[in-house]
């Protein structure tokens, strides 16, 4: 049989050669990709939301939609978000100053 000219060990050691490297990188690809999967999962078990989320948000929703005494020796009181806003830019439409801007010029 005749090799044409090809040195035929090298051509099967560089053959040789270029498969176990490519099962290697492979190997190598696929334990970089479970070793980050590991990192994600563990990463997602560690996160849990705050036990009392939702009271914390209730209470927060409370403050900002109920009428409330913040202060009985002063006669101060909280009302409702809404409310405050609507009277804000009624007092403004009129002219007037509001609270903030009446402090601030003091």
């Amino acid at each position: 049989m005749d090799d044409y000219g090809i040195p035929l060990g090298k051509l099967f050691f560089v053959g040789l050669l270029s498969v176990v490297l490519l099962i290697d990188v492979v190997m190598g690809l696929q334990a970089l990709y479970f070793w980050q999967l590991d990192r994600v999962e563990t990463a997602e078990d560690l996160y849990r939301p705050p036990a009392k989320l939702e009271d914390l948000l209730a209470a927060q929703r409370a403050k900002l939609t109920d009428y409330r005494v913040v202060d009985a020796k002063k006669g101060a009181v909280a009302i409702p978000i809404d409310r405050a806003m609507k009277l804000v830019v009624a007092e403004l439409l009129r002219g007037g100053k509001t609270a903030v801007q009446k402090g601030k010029s003091q």
